[in-house]
């Protein structure tokens, strides 16, 4: 998944991870580097940390952070009590919890608050799902109010977009001009401009099954204006275009490879990895643009694993803070933040990206010629009967 890999390489990168894919998940150690793949494989995730509350984030003394002594007030924990959504922006880590609010996080700034809006007429009821633009502006999708709650860039309340009174948002995206709204209820992705707010069109209704939604849970939009929709009703990702085409749809109800069992959340990188959450496996998924798996990450593991994940994001490294967290001969592209909805920690931090020195392509087509000469050794060797020496198939002469 190297930035600079040709899109005529995707299959092969396919074909080696899918090879690799029963080590793909380990430790190196109890606090070491922990890697997917692990060693000796080439890593192109490591974990580098989470936090559970504002504590974790701002590293200061909580020991009495609870209490008022001396008549002086000690700051408040803040925890984080069961995440679902996440997002990220400028350096920010966005983070929807059921359990009524809207946290933001910026560990490089070691700050940790509540959603300066959350309040008034800007209160939020169930904050399940959330989107950040360009500029900062957070869209909300509350499945308590049965509304979208606009924030601007500093955090105040802006308005809400109304979706009547059946209405379950599960999911919101934006772009420049839209904003898509994920009704779980109507099974559809419901479309509104963002200049009036006014719905101008649904998608995800189209001729037949294999072209609707079916229990749509989480959406995504990448950087060319494809929609990616997870789906419980029948396991797959489903792609549509922004004028509401169905393109595509792969994956499968199922444990077995680029197969999911409880698909949650799913995040679009800008080359087009998919990064879809499944809640069984308690891991991540990630794919091509074809569907075509290429790695899995977490998992059940003491150290940099995940426990019921529900939300994913995927963000840019600007400050070269997670950088700092790496190990050294690791170099970090982007992050991506998993919301656990139990355990420690709440958040979990991945840096995406590469060792240091190594022509990946190439490693690539190496391991994947070795694995190609192994498995026809393999082949050779079932030809031959293990009892008499003679090749399999042939029968003699009665």
């Amino acid at each position: 998944m190297v930035r600079s890999m040709s899109r005529a390489r995707l299959g092969l990168f396919a074909a080696v991870f899918s090879l690799l894919l029963s080590g793909c998940a380990g430790t190196r150690g109890a606090r070491g580097p922990v890697f997917f793949p692990p060693a000796p494989d080439l890593p192109r995730i490591q974990y580098l940390g989470g936090f559970s509350n504002s504590a974790d984030v701002e590293g200061k003394d909580t020991s009495l952070s609870l209490l008022s002594i001396g008549g002086v007030d000690q700051k408040k924990v803040i925890p984080i009590v069961k995440p679902y959504g996440v997002a990220v922006g400028k350096g920010k880590i966005y983070i929807a919890d059921l359990g009524g609010r809207v946290l933001i996080a910026d560990p490089a700034n070691k700050t940790f608050t509540r959603l300066k809006g959350d309040n008034g007429i800007g209160k939020l009821k169930k904050p399940i799902q959330l989107a950040v633009d360009e500029l900062g502006s957070l869209f909300v999708a509350d499945n308590g109010r049965k509304e979208v709650l606009v924030y601007d860039p500093q955090g105040e309340f802006v308005r809400a977009v109304g979706l009547g009174g059946d209405a379950a948002p599960a999911s919101v995206a934006v772009d420049a001009e839209r904003l898509y709204v994920l009704d779980t209820r109507k099974g559809a992705i419901r479309v509104f401009d963002r200049q009036t707010f006014e719905q101008v069109k649904e998608i995800g209704t189209g001729d037949g099954a294999e072209q609707s939604l079916s229990l749509p849970i989480t959406m995504a939009i990448d950087s060319k204006g494809v929609i990616r929709v997870t789906n419980a009703g029948n396991g797959k990702v489903m792609s549509f275009d922004k004028d509401g085409h169905f393109i595509a749809a792969f994956g499968d109800i199922g444990d077995g490879f680029g197969q999911f069992s409880r698909p949650k959340g799913i995040a679009v990188d800008d080359n087009g990895y998919l990064f879809v959450v499944d809640a069984a496996f308690q891991n991540v998924q990630v794919l091509n643009e074809k569907g075509q798996i290429l790695m899995y990450f977490g998992g059940v593991i003491p150290y940099g694993g995940m426990n019921l994940p529900a939300g994913v994001a995927v963000g840019k490294d600007t400050s070269g803070y997670y950088q700092g967290l790496a190990e050294k001969n690791f170099e970090v592209e982007q992050i991506v933040v998993v919301a656990n909805q139990f355990g420690d920690p709440k958040i979990g931090i991945y840096g995406f990206g590469k060792q240091k020195g190594i022509d990946y392509d190439k490693e690539y087509q190496r391991i994947l010629k070795e694995r190609q000469q192994r498995i026809q050794e393999l082949k050779e060797k079932q030809k031959v009967a293990p009892a008499s020496g003679k090749e399999t198939g042939t029968t003699e002469a009665k």
